[in-house]
């Protein structure tokens, strides 16, 4: 791997880390020679899902709620105790919820964007002043490609609840990103499409075939397809980018 793409003893913190995207993003960062801690509320899953990874060997796994500002700041103080510091951030924990706006579960629907949206803030906001705020960093945020479109797509992509949520963590990066431009802190998401993981609930077979007809290259995605930009955009390839919302979903919606 070249230096423009190396992310080479860089330490990475990535949330939601014991489900398919978590855990593939988990792996590439090892895979490029990252320090790398993962988070999840399920530790023991964590510790399962980390063993199975073909690089996961050396990831430190701790337990965290993204909702809970105590818990963050603990994993924080362990990142400052093991690494002395933090490059990267990847906010990728999340919940799935299908919750309509007008008579939905009142107290789902907050749940979603405590989690979803407000946890992104809060994690990015504690990360920023405790170790990015002087040096610098990078921040990577998993949005979804779907819920920055309209009505019609937003109940395709699991609920508006979820979609909401997921438009708010859009706009969160792209004002972090303004704010976070003269510290030297780049802010991006990633915005999947339809990906094949555990959270669908649903064998892949399934998946595919209510799906891939309406994806111009014909199959849903893999947490892989996820993981390579993740890397990328916390390398030094990626310095010119930030507030930028990169969509993942093999042409099925397609913007510009």
């Amino acid at each position: 791997m070249t230096e423009q793409f190396s992310v080479s003893d860089r330490t990475v913190l990535v949330t939601g880390a014991g489900g398919g995207i978590g855990s593939a993003i988990v792996n590439a960062f090892r895979a490029g020679g990252a320090n790398v801690l993962a988070t999840d509320s399920n530790l023991a899953n964590l510790r399962n899902t980390l063993a199975s990874l073909p690089y996961g060997n050396g990831v430190v796994p701790m337990a965290m709620d993204v909702a809970r500002e105590e818990d963050v700041t603990r994993v924080l103080d362990k990142i400052g105790k093991n690494f002395g510091g933090l490059d990267v951030l990847v906010n990728n924990a999340g919940i799935k919820s299908a919750q309509p706006l007008l008579n939905g579960n009142t107290a789902k629907i907050e749940r979603t964007i405590q989690i979803n949206s407000v946890a992104v803030l809060r994690c990015s906001k504690l990360a920023i002043e405790r170790f990015m705020q002087a040096k610098g960093g990078r921040i990577v945020n998993v949005g979804s490609s779907l819920s920055a479109q309209g009505a019609v797509f937003n109940y395709q992509a699991g609920g508006a609840d979820y979609c909401l949520s997921k438009a708010i963590v859009h706009d969160v990066t792209k004002l972090l990103a303004y704010e976070c431009a003269p510290l030297n802190i780049n802010v991006n998401a990633i915005a999947p499409g339809i990906i094949d993981t555990p959270m669908h609930g649903r064998p892949r077979e399934e998946t595919e075939a209510r799906h891939s007809g309406r994806i111009p290259l014909g199959r849903v995605g893999v947490p892989e397809d996820i993981a390579g930009l993740a890397v990328f955009l916390a390398s030094p390839a990626a310095s010119y980018m930030t507030g930028q919302i990169v969509h993942v979903n093999g042409g099925m919606l397609m913007n510009g």
